[in-house]
């Protein structure tokens, strides 16, 4: 494990107020499109599969149990890969759910039974109806400061808004050792966030972060870059998306895609998806 903490870093807005204009000029949608999901509320959940496909999980399903509903990407999400209830029972909003890169989701438990957080693996091969693995992790019970992603090798990142640094902080739960170490404790040069900024995790590890109400004046995109120890930005600027309210959330694919899914109150009556990226490419 690496424990490291600096007293420098970039600050946040320094890049981006010396290109907005021109990344805010450049930035576009990759799609934009109903699904063909109806609207959805504050007890779903989404997340991006590797493919693209978009794995919409709902917390109480009709039966009792947590489902997953998998909106075919190949199909411009208007076809259902999957619809199933899963081995999980009901869940509440005290957890977040994550894609492996093998497809499996996973649920946490921000607070266990045990006091740490847990993390319970639906198994993607059995239709999601038996877990993978289900224990608890080396990370104490997390509040709402949290927020989860996972990277190319299964690593649970564990992103705290304001840990004890004062700074956006990023806790590395190693897969290998099935969570119950750390591979990486670290401060980022993302200064403490809150509830309005969203995080998502890229394959290569980097670390999305994405301001709701940037001072741009739109969602902006802050990405931490994973090859220095989250101490720099690779990106910042402004995305092609305005602000965004509650009804607005984010899944982001390895490839570093954001995915921001409008879940209710857009001019079509459906839940929709809106797609862009998060580099200058």
């Amino acid at each position: 494990m690496q424990r490291r903490h600096f007293a420098l870093h970039q600050p946040a807005a320094l890049a981006l107020a010396a290109w907005a204009g021109c990344a805010q000029a450049q930035a576009r949608f990759k799609l934009q499109t109903p699904t063909v999901l109806q609207p959805t509320t504050l007890n779903w959940s989404f997340v991006a599969l590797a493919n693209g496909d978009l794995a919409a999980v709902q917390r109480r399903g009709t039966q009792g149990k947590t489902e997953v509903h998998i909106v075919a990407a190949a199909d411009n999400y208007q076809r259902f890969a999957l619809q199933t209830e899963t081995a999980l029972s009901a869940t509440i909003d005290n957890w977040d759910f994550v894609a492996l890169p093998n497809r499996d989701i996973a649920g946490i438990s921000r607070v266990g039974s045990n006091g740490q957080t847990e993390i319970h693996v639906l198994d993607a091969s059995k239709g999601y109806k038996s877990f993978r693995l289900q224990i608890a992790t080396a990370l104490p019970a997390a509040d709402r400061r949290w927020s989860f992603g996972v990277n190319g090798d299964a690593d649970l990142v564990a992103i705290c808004r304001l840990g004890a640094s004062g700074r956006t902080e990023i806790h590395v739960l190693d897969a290998a050792r099935k969570y119950a170490r750390f591979r990486l404790q670290i401060d980022s040069a993302l200064h403490a966030t809150d509830s309005t900024w969203d995080f998502g995790v890229m394959d290569n590890g980097d670390v999305v972060a994405i301001a709701r109400q940037g001072e741009s004046g739109r969602t902006e995109l802050h990405v931490l870059d994973a090859a220095k120890d989250y101490k720099r930005f690779k990106y910042q600027a402004p995305s092609p998306l305005q602000t965004a309210d509650e009804g607005w959330k984010f899944a982001v694919r390895g490839n570093g895609d954001v995915m921001a899914v409008l879940t209710r109150g857009g001019a079509t009556g459906r839940t929709e998806v809106h797609v862009f990226g998060s580099s200058k490419s």
